[in-house]
């Protein structure tokens, strides 16, 4: 039997653990110590202790512990670390990705810019910068507004939005200091698109030069550079054929020309004013958002990630592959939405997920799960599927109303206002969107929350206790409506 490791935590390895049992795995699972109480450590049939979720040797030294066969790095952490993957595979433990090599090329954005150049795929003015006076030349050259980044970061991290010199300066040095955290810092300086659009491909590919991508995703909406609400397809794409096809075409020439193998994700900028688009990045990983793919082209992708990291040979072509429907995500985040994001600790005393044929909840959180800002704060992926895209945004809208996260805040209330908001019923929004339009949103939220505290002051309590008989709708109504209120309200304060 298959003894497959997880090296992850969090909801993703109850993803990947629900595809390794349908094929008939052992799973072993890892943990920090002070994690040890997390619901993903149960959801293995070994648990095993690890010194860090980011050190390699003690991650290899639990795979040999656990005789396994095969690694799954999910997604942050380890898993687009070539050095992990190689000494994996040097003990003949095989690995659920692209080969060393390729994550090394793709993985780096300076040297997949230039891949993307010699495999002829569009990419922005840019040019790498070792320091501050070469980063004023470049954005001189190229001209303002202009992004700095770093080009071995992740999650939106290590970039910053520069209009001129002085923000740049700023820019510069903070990008800098967050890319210390990955290791040696190489910056670059690229043109920023205004009113951009973020959407990528997903690649799969074997060891044996089969590529198939299962079209694109939609990922504009988002704060900070990290995506909080994505659908697939892209409502720019879906209603365009020659604009879809040129993006589709621009993802195979690079996985092509660089004999990509794995699974992979190829993100690009379309550039409205000019209507073209421009390759920004790959990830050697499996997305985070990777679950909307899945809803639209009933492909199950971490069972081909699985089956082709054995070495196996990839068991779709692209003429079975077609987008059926719509679905669109929510990431649920425990963060502080009135006090920039910052990131929220507490214990989770009020749970209810939302259920329903057309709906996906992955998520590991439960009733007394402790929620530590030391790790990603990502509590749920909310997917609704739907005929079309308003049928798809109208039932995340319900599924939304119902979920209920108590004892710890959330970002639930942006999330609702989002998918509520004119512009992105209209699928008119940009990746700034967010940025722009968060003072109006906060005060709505301000403005609904106030309402609440008011309607729960007027409940008269005791006078609701005395209807006792169970069989009475109108205690039950005002009983359910009371108890929604002071779960909501709980949850914020």
């Amino acid at each position: 039997m298959t003894i497959l490791l997880i090296a992850n935590r969090g909801e993703i390895v109850t993803r990947i653990a629900r595809t390794a049992r349908e094929l008939g795995w052992r799973i072993a699972t890892i943990y920090e110590p002070d994690d040890r109480q997390s619901p993903h450590v149960r959801v293995g049939d070994i648990a095993l202790e690890v010194d860090s979720y980011t050190s390699i040797d003690s991650v290899v030294e639990a795979a040999l512990r656990a005789g396994a066969d095969i690694v799954h790095p999910g997604y942050g952490f380890l898993s687009e670390n070539p050095e992990f993957a190689k000494k994996l595979l040097d003990l003949g433990i095989l690995w659920a990705g692209p080969t060393p090599e390729k994550m090394k090329l793709l993985g780096d954005k300076i040297e997949a810019r230039r891949l993307a150049e010699q495999a002829g795929v569009p990419v922005l003015p840019w040019c790498e910068v070792a320091d501050l006076g070469e980063a004023l030349r470049c954005a001189e050259d190229i001209g303002y507004p202009v992004v700095v980044k770093a080009s071995n970061t992740g999650g939106g991290r290590g970039q910053r939005i520069a209009r001129n010199g002085e923000e740049l300066v700023i820019a510069f040095q903070l990008v800098e200091l967050e890319a210390r955290g990955w290791g040696r810092p190489r910056i670059f300086v690229e043109k920023f698109v205004e009113n951009a659009r973020h959407i990528e491909v997903q690649i799969l590919a074997d060891r044996y030069g089969t590529i198939v991508h299962l079209y694109e995703r939609e990922c504009s909406m988002q704060r900070r550079r990290q995506k909080i609400v994505e659908e697939a397809p892209s409502p720019l794409t879906a209603r365009r054929e020659k604009l879809r096809n040129q993006l589709l075409s621009y993802a195979l020439q690079l996985s092509e020309y660089t004999g990509y193998d794995g699974i992979g994700t190829l993100e690009f900028i379309y550039d409205p004013k000019g209507n073209q688009f421009y390759f920004i990045e790959a990830n050697t990983r499996l997305q985070v958002e990777h679950g909307v793919t899945e809803m639209v082209t009933g492909v199950d992708i971490v069972k081909h990630q699985l089956l082709t990291g054995l070495e196996k040979p990839l068991s779709l072509h692209q003429s079975e592959i077609t987008v059926r429907g719509w679905a669109v995500e929510a990431r649920v985040y425990a963060e502080k939405i009135l006090d920039n994001f910052a990131p929220a600790e507490g214990v989770v005393t009020k749970l209810r997920m939302p259920s329903g044929p057309w709906l996906r909840v992955d998520s590991t959180i439960e009733e007394g799960y402790h929620v530590n800002p030391k790790y990603d704060t990502l509590l749920a992926k909310i997917i609704a599927w739907g005929t079309d895209r308003l049928e798809a945004v109208k039932r995340l809208e319900i599924a939304l109303k119902e979920t209920v996260i108590g004892g710890v805040e959330t970002n639930l209330d942006l999330l609702r206002e989002l998918l509520a908001s004119e512009e992105f019923i209209k699928a008119d929004y940009h990746t700034l969107f967010l940025e722009n339009t968060l003072d109006r949103i906060r005060r709505k939220i301000v403005e609904k929350l106030q309402t609440l505290k008011e309607i729960v002051s007027k409940i008269n309590m005791p006078q609701i206790l005395q209807l006792k008989t169970p069989n009475n709708r109108l205690h039950e109504m005002r009983w359910r409506a009371y108890g929604w209120l002071a779960a909501s309200t709980r949850s914020r304060y």
